[in-house]
């Protein structure tokens, strides 16, 4: 743990779920220990909710949508209570993003830049939507015809997050939800349920009338059941596309409304003037965050086949620079996968590409690691050569610190590589002329593009093409994806 702030026991022990605005016992749910992917050591306990438990929570949301309580109150009134929140999440934001690495394994230092500090902004960023965003607006034509044009929340949300986003995942749902003045079930993951409950304590401490937001952690088996419920007017889902697809089939028995941010397989195309030394420092922690388990993660490198060697030499000297080790410590660049499940596929989509005849450059060994993380779920930074982009390793999504490089040889074909895939949720383009990088980034058919390693603007909106997902999150956008459109016809003025 870190040296210096301690898990307060009344965030790493919830023996209860957090439904209707109260701490309420489960109706047959499972009381589980959550372990610490770094040494197996136990971080606490959650209870997993049932399908009933989730019954309870949609019935606690109907009821406070329909009543008004939330979503009747003017936008001020909502924004005062986010903003309350957001100060709340924020006097515990060290504790919060201890117990975060505790159970997911990133670095303690991203939690604390990114993990923690993103979800805080995106409150406060949603609150003053909540206030300030036009909802109404009159229309009028040549006749002399008037409608107005009315944005209404669109319902009660069923929320599902993964585990690689414990907190910032529920922001970017909960928070424009409840902007827009919805009621909000949200389902954590199995394998990280704790973290997000700061959620719940914040905005019970802060007033939310109860019933508009619900906690409850659940498996997939139960999860079902909130995908499945006829009083969920709307589904936020972000992960796997194969999840993402039985989500959407279910939405469409309902005609459910559906936010899906999906998987992702995102090429760096690395341009025949770039800097390499820039390149290699730059792209790393683009590819290698949260131990690259990131839908954005850039794992094709696509390089000029010309200089490939070169790449690959800088690439794998610096991805054994790396240091691994326990992710509360502040060195500490690359912390454990978050369970042995995912230690599992990673493993195995090594062992795949060299089957496919990739070469393995640097990585892919077992690590020997000192006593104290020896039973965590630990995989090397992996540099994959001679990689054609119809292998499996460049076309599926591995979630791990793995990287592919595929050569080029024409600007063309690079454009074509990048494109050829299932996956459209980022890239970036690196290049001398910035010109041409903008050129290239045009052509790639994917939601979000970065020139020469540069962060997005806050507020612009993330989300993917093809199998990466449907709508976006973040910005203007994200609140809209919560809101229905009504027109009414007020005559000729």
């Amino acid at each position: 743990m870190s040296p210096t702030v301690e898990i307060p026991r009344d965030l790493s022990e919830r023996e209860r779920l957090f439904i209707g605005g109260e701490w309420v016992g489960s109706q047959g749910g499972e009381l589980i220990e959550v372990l610490n992917p770094a040494n197996q050591q136990t971080v606490g306990h959650a209870v997993l909710g049932s399908a009933a438990d989730l019954d309870r929570a949609v019935s606690a949301a109907r009821t406070s949508f329909d009543d008004g309580r939330w979503r009747d109150l003017s936008g001020k009134e909502r924004a005062d209570v986010m903003r309350a929140a957001a100060d709340i999440l924020e006097s515990r934001a060290p504790e919060i993003a201890v117990l975060l690495t505790a159970e997911l394994g990133c670095p303690l230092w991203f939690s604390e830049r990114a993990h923690v500090p993103n979800p805080i902004r995106h409150t406060r960023y949603y609150a003053d939507l909540a206030e300030n965003y036009e909802l109404d607006e009159v229309r009028t034509d040549a006749n002399g015809g008037r409608s107005l044009v009315a944005r209404e929340p669109v319902g009660v949300v069923g929320a599902i997050t993964p585990w690689n986003g414990p907190l910032s995942s529920p922001s970017l749902k909960i928070t424009p939800a409840l902007a827009a003045g919805c009621s909000v079930v949200l389902k954590p993951p199995a394998q990280t349920p704790l973290t997000a409950y700061a959620f719940a304590d914040a905005f019970m401490e802060a007033g939310l009338p109860p019933g508009v937001l619900s906690i409850v952690p659940a498996d997939r088996d139960a999860g079902q059941r909130l995908v499945d419920h006829p009083d969920v007017d709307k589904l936020a889902f972000t992960g796997s596309t194969t999840v993402g697809k039985m989500i959407m089939r279910s939405a469409a028995d309902r005609i459910a409304r559906v936010t899906l941010e999906l998987g992702g397989k995102s090429a760096a195309i690395v341009l025949d003037d770039a800097d390499p030394e820039h390149v290699v420092r730059t792209i790393l922690p683009m590819a290698l965050t949260v131990n690259g388990q990131l839908c954005i993660a850039q794992t094709r490198v696509l390089v000029p086949r010309a200089r490939q060697v070169e790449y690959i030499d800088a690439l794998a000297d610096a991805m054994r620079a790396q240091k691994i080790g326990n992710p509360m410590a502040p060195e500490t660049m690359i912390g454990p996968l978050v369970s042995a499940a995912q230690h599992r596929r990673v493993t195995d989509y090594v062992e795949l590409a060299r089957q496919e005849g990739a070469r393995v450059v640097t990585g892919g060994e077992r690590l020997t690691l000192p006593p104290e993380l020896a039973n965590g779920w630990y995989v090397p930074p992996t540099l994959l050569a001679d990689v054609d982009n119809s292998m499996r390793i460049a076309q599926e999504e591995i979630f791990g610190p793995v990287i592919a490089v595929i050569p080029y040889d024409t600007e063309g074909d690079a454009i074509a590589i990048a494109n050829d895939s299932p996956y459209g949720l980022s890239g970036s383009v690196w290049s001398a002329d910035e010109d041409r990088a903008l050129a290239v980034a045009r052509r790639i058919r994917t939601g979000m593009v970065s020139l020469n390693g540069r962060p997005q603007a806050y507020g612009t909106p993330f989300g993917g093409y093809k199998q990466s997902g449907i709508g976006r999150e973040m910005g203007p956008e994200g609140y809209q994806a919560y809101l229905e459109t009504k027109s009414i016809a007020l005559g000729a003025s």
